[in-house]
């Protein structure tokens, strides 16, 4: 009789309907006809890939049969459809646990990340295996990745959000990660000592050790708010001194040949895109619009655009741009709409520094960094500053107020600084990259 169902039910389970599939699927189960039900279930996912019956059903196909790693699959599915389920978080517990004992390479728990890369949990207990196998790196990368994920949906971010039977898990994981970035830090920062030696490397070493956690971020002046790398040590800067950009004259001279780009580009209506797109751009601005015309942009060169204005692409050369893989610099043609503000915000690292170039300044066009100084943009004129301290910028004029905008390094940093910073910020970025959470 179940071969005879098998057979007919599927032959025509592609004319059935889920509620006709689901009374045989119930059938099949009550006479104890896992394996007949299977092919039933999977009918039901190809209908709907998230169907939550089938799902539950193949989870109970597959305990019946001791089948772990197929349970774990279909628990991390449906947990991703019901985070809260904690009978799911139960199963799914057991089968780790089980799986662990009878797999420890973690080989099934890799085929299950390869169809399922967000299931958090799952990486958690492979990081676990990779640790106890010694590959210590490896396992680093797999906990923080799943932890990432996990925080990025809302969960292990305190007890409360982190199911009971992985709390261990979780808190060993953390601790793990510590030791995991301080142990990266040290193995990036090796060869840059022995190439320039500990004393010349002092405040690239501390500016590392404060990004691992191994030395506490302490900030010369509490102003100052990096949200990605601190170098301590350096002299305090909100606003540069003029004499410590050697450049200045040189690039200045430039402001007439670089201002005729410009003009011509705006006639051309070439290429001026919002600074920041989406969301993100809409919450930087209030009023007006903040538009870009750019050259270089998280390590990106744009080559056509360089060719269109050579006088400025050859100004340019001659400043000293931050240039960091997938990161810097950001240079642009920077244009502020009549009656724009741009809200208060900061930058990522003062390791750099802004710099600006005035092109069309109207009046009533300010560049704040609040409690510290309000500057005039002048036409032809440069002034570099700061931007990990608060500052915003407006234009309150009937006018668009334009400049160029450009990625430097902070003039206190040595070569052999700016060397190492840019290989280490590259390593920081690959990590980040390896490790980011995995939202679908």
């Amino acid at each position: 009789m179940a071969v005879w169902l098998d057979i007919s039910v599927r032959a025509f389970a592609a004319m059935l309907s889920k509620s006709d599939l689901v009374v045989i699927i119930q059938k099949l189960i009550s006479s104890n006809s896992w394996e007949e039900a299977r092919p039933l279930c999977n009918d039901l996912l190809r209908q709907e890939p998230n169907d939550i019956y089938a799902l539950n059903t193949l989870i109970q196909i597959d305990l019946t049969q001791n089948n772990y790693n197929q349970v774990i699959f279909y628990c991390e599915k449906l947990l991703a459809i019901q985070p809260a389920n904690l009978q799911l978080h139960q199963i799914l517990a057991r089968c780790l646990e089980q799986l662990s004992g009878s797999d420890p390479s973690g080989a099934s728990l890799a085929t299950v990340l390869e169809k399922l890369p967000a299931a958090y949990s799952s990486r958690l207990l492979y990081g676990r295996a990779l640790e106890l196998q010694g590959d210590m790196f490896g396992a680093g990368s797999q906990y923080l990745t799943a932890v990432k994920t996990a925080q990025a949906k809302g969960f292990w971010l305190n007890e409360a959000s982190t199911a009971p039977w992985c709390r261990q898990y979780v808190a060993y994981a953390l601790g793990f990660i510590n030791k995991y970035k301080v142990n990266l830090g040290y193995q990036w920062l090796e060869p840059l000592w022995q190439r320039f030696g500990k004393t010349e490397m002092e405040r690239v070493t501390k500016a590392i050790q404060m990004y691992t956690g191994e030395r506490p971020l302490v900030l010369a002046d509490p102003r100052q708010q990096p949200n990605y790398l601190y170098v301590p040590d350096l002299p305090l800067a909100p606003v540069f001194d003029r004499h410590v950009l050697s450049f200045a004259e040189q690039y200045e001279s430039a402001t007439a040949s670089i201002q005729a780009e410009l003009k011509q580009l705006q006639e051309q209506s070439k290429d001026f895109k919002p600074f920041q797109e989406g969301e993100e751009g809409k919450s930087l601005t209030a009023g007006g619009a903040w538009d870009a015309y750019f050259f270089y942009r998280h390590g990106k060169t744009y080559t056509e655009h360089l060719a269109q204005c050579p006088a400025t692409a050859q100004a340019l050369s001659q400043l000293p741009l931050v240039h960091i893989s997938e990161h810097a610099p950001e240079v642009c043609f920077s244009i502020m709409q009549p009656h724009t503000h741009i809200l208060p915000h900061r930058g990522a690292t003062n390791s750099r520094a802004v710099l600006h170039l005035g092109l069309d300044i109207p009046d009533q066009c300010r560049l704040n960094l609040p409690g510290i100084a309000e500057l005039s943009w002048q036409e032809g004129k440069i002034f570099a500053f700061d931007d990990t301290y608060l500052h915003e910028a407006w234009n309150k004029s009937d006018n668009t107020r334009a400049v160029i905008l450009a990625d430097i390094w902070n003039p206190y940093l040595r070569e052999e600084e700016q060397i190492a910073l840019t290989e280490l910020i590259e390593q920081i970025g690959l990590l980040n990259q390896q490790t980011k959470a995995v939202l679908s």
